[in-house]
């Protein structure tokens, strides 16, 4: 039996000031947003946060990312290039819009998308490329921006784990066409349930919105099929009481990032590889992402259930499999067994060729969910028990 002496476990960070913020949204009587004052408020100081022209406030980051696919017109017979190691909605975003997603590979630096692989997958169908900034590590940008301008396809950034992140100056989510973001509560901000999309263009700015309520240009006057993807009074009223003291969560969380890696740097590339950000790159540290080595025998899973066993409660696996190795992509999506989209391949087969760097990288990944409660005290526990850990079962 391990004796626990202390428990890392992840907890938003919710203030008098937010609950402040909600109960005003609240007795307002205006609690579906843009009609109350916090949807506006939120908006607006998120395109000033990431010095862009427009945000938009949605439902959800799995709402955001559709919006932003359907903004840019995507649809049936359409490909668009997403990474397979990533949470689903990057890529079940594109089957929403009757579109293929089509796979490719990481860099096991950044575990974002690989540009020359994303190169190697274009096709005459491809509309767009979707990056994923994993854990709050920006993807290298530069190449992936020359791809995409190169091919004239649209580059959207799924941002929901990397709000506050900066590659070369520019914040994540300003880079491309258009930025997603997502506020669940693991996320650098929350609004509970919600997210938002972004965009300098002010032509896609219009047209999420017109599809973000409906379709409606005037009062039950619909101009084409759109959806409700609004955000919540309530919830814009908490993101934007968060989003004000952003850049003190980062910090928190960045504290906490850097302890943890000065204490298991001894560690680094003997049996744990760690998360090295570049000088031009601003980590969120959404999780702090690591890769355990070859010379890690025991099971990544036994590793996962020690440093739980012994408090560390926010270690995580993301993710233990690609997603073209999921059930819905082996028996579902283009063999014709109960796809329940009209989708173009419906009854065709697709062989999803294995990515080597996202193989690797689901059989050794495993991360810490930073919370902003996380001090430098917890990193040096949870340092301490994960080198006790790897050594004990080496």
């Amino acid at each position: 039996m391990h004796e626990v002496k202390r428990v890392l476990r992840f907890k938003p960070w919710i203030t008098e000031d937010d609950a402040k913020a909600v109960v005003d949204a609240l007795m307002s009587g205006n609690l579906v947003s843009p009609y109350g004052k916090y949807g506006k408020l939120l908006e607006d100081e998120l395109a000033k946060y990431l010095n862009i022209k427009h945000a938009l406030a949605v439902s959800s980051g799995t709402t955001a990312l559709h919006l932003a696919l359907k903004a840019i017109g995507v649809g049936p017979g359409d490909e668009v290039i997403v990474p397979a190691f990533t949470f689903l909605a990057t890529a079940s975003a594109v089957l929403h819009s009757n579109a293929v997603p089509v796979f490719a590979d990481i860099s096991l630096e950044t575990l974002g998308l690989d540009s020359s692989s994303v190169e190697s997958k274009i096709s005459d169908r491809t509309k767009a490329i979707i990056v994923v900034h994993m854990a709050g590590m920006p993807a290298e940008m530069d190449d992936l921006i020359k791809v995409a301008k190169e091919h004239n396809v649209y580059l959207i950034e799924d941002t929901a784990q990397a709000l506050g992140a900066v590659y070369r100056g520019v914040k994540a989510g300003a880079l491309g066409d258009l930025g997603t973001f997502s506020f669940y509560p693991t996320k650098t901000i929350t609004s509970s349930e919600g997210g938002a999309v972004s965009t300098n263009s002010s032509e896609l700015a219009n047209r999420a919105k017109l599809l973000r309520s409906h379709g409606e240009t005037g009062k039950y006057y619909y101009e084409e099929l759109g959806y409700n993807y609004r955000m919540g009074e309530l919830q814009a009223a908490l993101a934007y009481s968060q989003l004000l003291r952003i850049e003190e969560i980062i910090k928190r969380k960045e504290t906490f990032a850097n302890a943890l890696t000065e204490e298991l740097n001894s560690l680094d590339n003997n049996l744990l590889i760690l998360p090295r950000p570049k000088s031009y790159v601003r980590h969120a540290w959404h999780i702090y992402q690591m890769l355990l080595t070859d010379k890690v025998k025991a099971p990544r899973d036994k590793v996962v259930e020690e440093l739980k066993a012994k408090g560390i409660e926010a270690v995580t696996v993301a993710y233990p499999i690609p997603l073209y190795r999921t059930p819905l992509f082996t028996n579902k999506v283009g063999h014709g067994k109960g796809c329940p989209w009209s989708c173009p391949f419906y009854g065709k087969k697709i062989n999803y060729e294995p990515l080597p760097n996202t193989e690797e990288a689901t059989k050794r990944v495993i991360g810490i969910l930073i919370s902003p409660y996380f001090t430098e005290d917890d990193a040096l526990y949870a340092a301490r028990v994960i080198k006790d850990t790897l050594m004990e079962l080496k």
